[in-house]
């Protein structure tokens, strides 16, 4: 870290020197025109402005804001190449150049940090949308979770973790908390502060389902992004919510076919089954009373019905265990 540091001041000192020899060769050329020495003083403030873009650096801003101004009054003033004075018009000259200087500065920064925020801003919302819009191809419960762990942890930037199942023993208050009051805890919050990561409530039905952890012992945490991992985390309990659904609405699809079947099972036996039963019964009742005063012939043919009825009977057995198995 230090030799990075280290490594920008000398590049800053470097952008100041190159920047410092061409305006002051800038303004020999000016003058060599005779330009009013006044104008010069321009050039300088021109090349204040330039080392701030490239710097963007206090330090540097106020090294270079004194050195210009020195040079400038030793190169271009009367008498010139001489014993600088040091009077009252260098000094209100000096301040108001040196107060221009850093006023521009914070102004730069400023600027800078604003448009660093507006494109992490951009690219959060950018992640977002593309995260909204991957959810609702995304079917099966365990798909979407999945979808969602990988969603959210490119959105923080940091792992991610998804609870359902929070048995009363765990080990992690911070967890048990967020699930029984539905709210926010852990890192930066008012509970659980030291924690090192974020837990947040899954809600489903007004009901709180599970937690999100986010870790943030890494990397913190901007207000941008909870806001808009708040937002995703609503669609993706919303995705959740549709998938159980689903899984209602194929169990009551299920349940009905099932009843249908048993259905279809109870007409074949009331009217294929029964009669038929009814009939090898009387036959055989026939063939055992009266077997004695019967013609062979006539035994015969009461036999021959019995096993007609049997294989039919049978055969719609077999078709009614082809339909349990269908369904």
């Amino acid at each position: 870290m230090k030799k990075q540091s280290l490594k920008k001041e000398l590049n800053n000192a470097l952008q100041v020197v190159i920047i410092y020899i061409l305006t002051t060769l800038l303004a020999f050329v000016f003058d060599l025109y005779s330009v009013h020495s006044e104008n010069l003083l321009m050039i300088y403030l021109l090349g204040i402005l330039i080392i701030i873009m490239q710097t963007k650096s206090f330090l540097a801003t106020v090294f270079s804001s004194v050195l210009f101004v020195l040079t400038h009054e030793f190169l271009f003033l009367d008498p010139r190449y001489g014993i600088m004075s040091f009077s009252r018009n260098f000094a209100v000259t000096a301040s108001v150049f040196l107060i221009v200087a850093l006023i521009v500065n914070l102004l730069v920064v400023r600027l800078q940090k604003q448009i660093v925020s507006s494109k992490e801003s951009a690219n959060l919302h950018k992640k977002l949308y593309k995260a909204s819009e991957g959810l609702l191809s995304v079917h099966g419960r365990e798909n979407v979770i999945k979808y969602a762990d990988k969603s959210l942890t490119e959105l923080a930037g940091a792992e991610v973790e998804f609870y359902f199942d929070i048995d009363k023993n765990d080990e992690n208050e911070a967890k048990k908390w967020c699930l029984k009051n539905s709210a926010k805890c852990g890192h930066g919050e008012v509970e659980f502060a030291d924690a090192n990561c974020k837990y947040l409530p899954i809600k489903s039905n007004n009901k709180t389902v599970g937690v999100v952890s986010i870790d943030c012992s890494e990397k913190e945490m901007s207000e941008d992004t909870e806001h808009c991992i708040s937002a995703l985390l609503s669609q993706i309990t919303i995705a959740i919510e549709r998938e159980s659904l689903e899984i209602e609405k194929r169990d009551d699809h299920q349940f009905h076919e099932r009843e249908l079947v048993k259905a279809k099972v109870m007409k074949g036996i009331s009217h294929e089954m029964y009669p038929k039963v009814k009939e090898i019964n009387k036959t055989a009742t026939e063939l055992k009373e009266s077997k004695n005063l019967m013609e062979d012939s006539e035994i015969d043919e009461k036999l021959a019905s019995i096993i007609d009825t049997s294989k039919y009977l049978t055969e719609v057995v077999d078709n009614l265990i082809d339909i349990t198995k269908e369904k």
